[in-house]
């Protein structure tokens, strides 16, 4: 038996997703893996695959001790991801939380028009342009797109509520878009404890109850990403 480690750094989005479900899915069905180590220096992605892996990692817990740690930065999806693990640690100069969704959206409406250029769109679909760059949405547009937003945030707020034992008053307070010090967020219960990665390693040790080899998973990178060395 063994403890497997993943790291999960840089920009949460679907191709990561893939790469880490197979391993995973191994920690979930595995006996030989006794459980379960999350390394995160992430600032999040995409709401949709953080979901994903957060579910992932949520059904792992279920059957296996899950422990995470945020080693510099745990903000946003990577968070949400971190939230279902049995326990949650910092060093104490991570960055935690940042729980919020934000959605960035240039427009080249007057850029367009300074250098000539008109833009022609058709559609079906009252909204169907509603994110366009080439116009100024409208106030119904920009509510119906906040609206979008909101579901999320309130999906994201709620299932870090129910994975810390947060109650619904207090995650409305420290669920605002803030990024936290570690000892902030110990003190508002994001985290379980300010510790390194060998005091991690020592406590999960406890949880299952013998000492195991450490085996971590890397991410292969695609050829040409390898073969460039980025």
């Amino acid at each position: 038996m063994y403890l497997l480690r993943i790291n999960i750094e840089g920009t949460i989005n679907y191709g990561l997703y893939k790469y880490l479900y197979p391993a995973l899915k191994a920690a979930e069905g595995k006996k030989s893996i006794a459980g379960l180590i999350l390394v995160f220096n992430s600032g999040g992605g995409d709401a949709a695959s953080s979901q994903l892996i957060h579910d992932l990692v949520k059904k792992i817990r279920k059957k296996k001790p899950v422990y995470s740690l945020a080693l510099g930065i745990c903000a946003s999806g990577a968070y949400w991801i971190a939230s279902a693990s049995t326990k949650i640690y910092a060093i104490d100069t991570s960055l935690i939380g940042s729980i919020g969704v934000i959605s960035i959206r240039p427009n080249v409406k007057k850029l367009m028009e300074k250098i000539g250029v008109d833009v022609m769109v058709y559609k079906s679909g009252k909204y169907k342009d509603m994110t366009s760059p080439f116009s100024e949405p409208n106030e119904e547009e920009k509510s119906v797109y906040q609206r979008l937003l909101d579901d999320i945030f309130e999906k994201f707020k709620r299932s870090v509520a129910e994975d810390r034992g947060i109650p619904s008053e207090k995650i409305d307070e420290i669920a605002n878009g803030m990024v936290y010090s570690a000892k902030m967020a110990a003190d508002n219960g994001l985290i379980d404890r300010i510790a390194n990665y060998d005091d991690l390693v020592s406590d999960l040790t406890k949880e299952v109850g013998k000492r195991l080899k450490v085996k971590e998973f890397y991410i292969r990178k695609p050829l040409l990403q390898r073969l460039l060395g980025i």
